[in-house]
């Protein structure tokens, strides 16, 4: 599986966990940065051609979907789309991580709201 491909999509998917409320929380940027670094980064051995971790296009893909403003539900459905077309590629522990990333910013603005749960739920089908 192309390392590029799942981050900008995981990038999609965790914009649309924390824009679904109709903001992006400074609490919900900052815990995705958290989690690129503390968990995508070290995992993580391919690197583009500036020597930069792979794991960081997630964030890149989260500020550029946020900085236009785009459309939750087509980011959630390319996220949907892909893991529809690479659901055997993924391993349980990767599928795993997915979820725990798309919770960790779910939950770091005031908790899992009513905006976000819908999400999680229709995530959590498609992962099992």
């Amino acid at each position: 599986m192309e390392a590029q491909l799942f981050y900008k999509e995981l990038g999609r998917l965790l914009y649309a966990i924390s824009a679904v409320d109709g903001k992006v929380a400074d609490k919900e940027v900052r815990e995705l940065k958290r989690i690129v670094s503390e968990q995508l980064v070290p995992q993580e051995v391919s690197t583009d051609h500036f020597g930069t971790d792979q794991a960081y296009i997630t964030e890149f893909e989260f500020d550029v979907l946020a900085d236009r403003g785009a459309d939750v539900q087509g980011a959630f459905d390319s996220f949907i789309a892909y893991m529809s077309n690479h659901h055997s590629d993924l391993s349980a522990e990767r599928k795993e991580l997915i979820y725990r990333c798309a919770d960790a910013v779910a939950s770091a603005f005031h908790g899992v709201g009513k905006a976000e749960l819908p999400l999680l739920i229709e995530l959590h089908k498609h992962l099992h």
